[in-house]
């Protein structure tokens, strides 16, 4: 395979030039990933799509069914004035915050945002309660309106119920399958009824892209308490972003820190916009707007590619989240809390860093995102559901929380993860990987005013990307048609289980 490394060393050989300078190395890195971004966003080629699924949740209302384990209505409570919200029971469905916050919540008629939610019970609203007097025994609903899509996604290609009967046999014919794309201002000229209901989802309304502020720079200190082990003169870059409503935000400039005592425990202290330490109000905060940074929770992320004896990169930096760390199963990394990124809450303005595993060369990889996210509506929202979450693990514990989905197949584009290590290869056929040096020699030659030698790599890399086209890029070589037509009941009929090949 030709891993960045190789990539790079192409590069010198064909222009004969090799300074071992760590600047050089970082543009001619920066180079490689840009052409390398270029072949892949060309076209939708084969290998550039991911296969997943979307899970789409059902309301959560008063109703007796399934939505707690004590077998009476959960009743809301709310005062006029005031944001909170408490339920008089627990909702399992609740405990996943990312799939709640930031979503409508319905009370009296009335609709509101859930900017946060401080538990399973307690929801703190987007502005006070706006009812006549304030509400017990309410009617309420909290609805899942919109969905993100993945991080890596570049383009949506095709979402759908694949496994639902698109035509029964009598003939009648069902509308589900193949959700339909529409545009917002299509969606605006059709008046699509934002709370329309049914068993399924027809279509999906792309929606405006959601931005998640960059952060500012960490303040790192050195605490004795707890006792940590970390060790003198050792180097550490880290940087931190946002999370909002379950999505990342853009990485804060990074900063660099020598430890200058042993066995010492590092304190990463948050700062805004107004370089002020970042932390929220208190939980009970609940007769007043929300704060600044209600809802905001933290994460940290450490370079990897970076010396730690010399407090300088080994190249770009590849960034990964800063995890537990902790396993109380003989201290092992089986433990799936081991990896779990450290996720801080909004009222703590800091965070201690206390062991040196949670620096683990294993932990999830920070996807380099400017802070857009890209959002989807379903149309019309589910009220039925395929399938019952049963439970998640909980620290070194299993709890069981119940949630109720319906999944639609989903495939998309994916974003190319960056060429950072010098062992990361290319997502792409290896017989191919000689483009991305093509494309580089073809800017370095732009670069340096050298028009011949650029014209001679740009036919090169054209030549090699219809060779890449014409393996790689679906084609259409024979029609095919969904069911046939029989007699039933008397009349034609449309069988939707079978194929036939038109051509």
């Amino acid at each position: 395979m030709a891993n960045l490394k190789a990539l790079r060393q192409k590069v010198k050989n064909i222009t004969d030039y090799s300074p071992e300078l760590a600047q050089f190395n970082d543009q001619l890195d920066e180079l490689l990933n840009d052409a390398y971004y270029c072949i892949w966003t060309m076209k939708r080629w084969n290998f550039s799509t991911e296969l997943s699924t979307m899970r789409l949740h059902t309301d959560i209302t008063t109703s007796t069914d399934t939505e707690n384990s004590s077998g009476a209505n959960i009743t809301a409570t709310v005062t006029k004035g005031e944001r909170q919200v408490v339920l008089s029971h627990d909702i399992d469905r609740l405990h996943d915050m990312d799939v709640w916050e930031g979503q409508p919540m319905e009370i009296d008629n009335m609709e509101y945002t859930i900017n946060k939610l401080v538990n399973m019970k307690t929801i703190l609203l987007d502005r006070p309660f706006e009812g006549t007097s304030s509400a017990t025994n309410k009617g309420w609903k909290i609805k899942k309106r919109w969905y993100d899509l993945p991080e890596n996604c570049l383009e949506l290609l095709y979402l759908g119920h694949r496994d639902y009967p698109y035509v029964s046999v009598s003939g009648s014919q069902n509308p589900y399958g193949k959700s339909t794309a529409i545009l917002p201002r299509r969606e605006e000229d059709l008046d699509l009824r934002v709370d329309y209901t049914q068993s399924y989802a027809e279509a999906y309304i792309t929606s405006p892209t959601q931005h998640i502020a960059p952060a500012e720079q960490l303040t790192i200190s050195e605490v004795g308490s707890p006792t940590g082990e970390f060790q003198s003169n050792k180097y550490y870059e880290f940087a931190w972003a946002f999370v909002k409503d379950g999505k990342v935000g853009a990485l804060s400039e990074p900063t660099i820190y020598k430890v200058t005592e042993n066995n010492k425990t590092l304190k990463l202290v948050f700062t805004g916009w107004d370089d002020l330490e970042i932390s929220a109000d208190t939980y009970n905060n609940k007769d007043q707007e929300p704060t600044q940074w209600e809802g905001y929770r933290k994460v940290v992320c450490w370079n990897k590619n970076f010396d730690q004896n010399t407090g300088e990169r080994k190249g770009l930096p590849c960034w990964l989240y800063v995890v537990n760390g902790t396993s109380t199963t003989s201290g092992t990394r089986n433990d799936p809390d081991y990896l779990r990124p450290i996720v801080v809450t909004d009222i703590n303005s800091f965070v201690n860093i206390v062991k040196l595993n949670q620096l683990d060369n294993g932990s999830p990889r920070y996807i380099e995102i400017d802070g857009n996210h890209q959002q989807i509506r379903p149309y019309p929202r589910p009220v039925g559901y395929d399938f019952e979450v049963p439970q998640k693990k909980v620290g070194d514990t299993i709890e069981v929380y119940h949630d109720y989905v319906r999944e639609m197949v989903m495939r998309f584009m994916v974003k190319p993860k960056d060429l950072l290590l010098s062992t990361d290869v290319p997502q792409m056929p290896y017989e191919f990987h000689q483009l991305i040096v093509y494309k580089a020699l073809e800017d370095i030659y732009l670069k340096l005013g050298q028009q011949g030698l650029a014209a001679t790599y740009e036919k090169k890399y054209m030549k090699e990307i219809n060779n890449l086209a014409k393996r790689y890029v679906d084609k259409i070589d024979q029609r095919v048609v969904r069911g046939r037509f029989h007699m039933a009941y008397g009349r034609p009929t449309y069988d939707g289980t079978t194929l036939r090949r038109l051509s």
